[in-house]
């Protein structure tokens, strides 16, 4: 890492590496290939995590957590994903929850939500965005009012009533945070017309659905979720009604977490294979002997090193610089994926037939990689959210 990170932040990555190497990496393929998608989601380990410090980390220090800034989170993220991706997004998803009820909320709601969520060390966080029927469309084509989501809140004295679905939302059902979006105002366009509110999971007249049966990412569930006439009282709104699209850039204007991601499993494979390639003997000698092989490894690890460094240039602009523009936070989740996809083809030239066996740990990591290629959206409607920036290309 050519970057100048502070004592604390190594410290942070320090004590995440140590973590996941113990707890983790003895019992990640294990969860992996458990047949039923609910089994998956690794309790014991968010629990041992959380009494660490780790699943608090954004939390401010008043309410108990660390106030980490986007580096810290970022070195935390990208170090605990070579080693298991599923895990320490978990986490993850916590720091960003977290971080949006730090930033939007009220002082009674930080009173009231972050004090409980960082002393139960088995509470996690949802976003809850995406519908069965509108999940690219909730980001895009926000000018007609009759496009993007139609989970609905109406206002009913000092309560709103919710009812409509969720789907594919991530860690829904284990939750005890969730940061969910719903439409106060169907005449008006998305950016307008939806409203954050606040949840814990328990609330009267929600439901569960299946857990989706994912190809990757499997320690991190993703599951629907029903709303039948819930209250959720006006206090329970996060910023302000219909601002539901200032509460979400607090946590997207400036992110690095689908590059940390997509880095840290790319450095995994490149791993696997620089390893495979000094012990695998053909035509007489290590391939790695071998100019091709050679050429392969130097620009797998070529891409994966341009990335890093755009990911910790997203991390230093939002945290000192007011005039960072989002695109760069877009872009480096969409150049992230095309390394991605890069390193599993190079990858898997150099690892030949056992690079897609069952018992070959490169086989969950190519899992892992093509399954959040839709992270955050997918690459083609993320380009078209940068296209929006174009005018101001500082």
């Amino acid at each position: 890492m050519q970057y100048p990170f502070t004592e604390e932040q190594l410290a942070v990555a320090n004590l995440t590496r140590n973590f996941m190497e113990r707890e983790v990496a003895p019992v990640a393929a294990e969860f992996d290939a458990r047949p039923d998608p609910k089994d998956c989601y690794p309790r014991e380990l968010i629990n041992k995590a959380s009494k660490l410090g780790l699943r608090t980390l954004a939390i401010p220090e008043e309410y108990g957590g660390m106030d980490a800034n986007l580096m810290t989170k970022t070195i935390a993220l990208w170090t605990g994903g070579q080693i298991e991706i599923g895990t320490i997004k978990c986490l993850s998803q916590c720091w960003k929850a977290t971080t949006a009820l730090s930033k939007a909320g009220t002082k009674e709601q930080k009173d009231r939500w972050l004090k409980k969520f960082a002393q139960d060390d088995d509470a996690i966080c949802s976003l809850a965005s995406t519908e069965p029927d509108h999940g690219t469309e909730n980001r895009l084509h926000g000018g007609d009012p009759k496009l993007g989501m139609r989970t609905s809140a109406v206002k009913d004295g000092d309560y709103f009533i919710i009812n409509g679905a969720k789907r594919y939302t991530s860690l829904m059902g284990e939750s005890r945070l969730i940061l969910f979006y719903a439409r106060t105002d169907p005449d008006a366009p998305m950016p307008e017309g939806v409203t954050c509110f606040v949840l814990d999971g328990t609330e009267e007249g929600i439901t569960y659905g299946r857990t989706h049966n994912k190809m990757g990412y499997r320690l991190y569930p993703n599951r629907e979720s029903f709303y039948d006439n819930v209250r959720v009282h006006k206090d329970n709104v996060l910023g302000e009604v219909n601002g539901a699209s200032a509460v979400r850039a607090t946590v997207f204007r400036g992110s690095a977490e689908l590059a940390a991601c997509n880095t840290s499993l790319s450095r995994s494979l490149f791993r696997i294979c620089h390893e495979h390639a000094k012990e695998r003997v053909q035509g007489g000698k290590p391939i790695i002997e071998h100019l091709t092989i050679r050429h392969m490894l130097a620009e797998m690890i070529m891409n994966i090193e341009v990335a890093e460094q755009f990911m910790w240039r997203i991390c230093w602009g939002v945290d000192n610089d007011d005039s960072f523009n989002s695109r760069f936070t877009r872009s480096g989740k969409v150049f992230s994926d095309k390394v991605g996809l890069k390193t599993i083809e190079l990858g898997l030239d150099i690892l030949g037939g056992m690079g897609i066996m069952r018992d070959s740990p490169s086989e969950k990591i190519v899992r892992d990689l093509l399954t959040f290629l839709h992270g955050d959206g997918t690459d083609s409607a993320t380009l078209l959210e940068a296209a929006n920036t174009l005018d101001n290309p500082a």
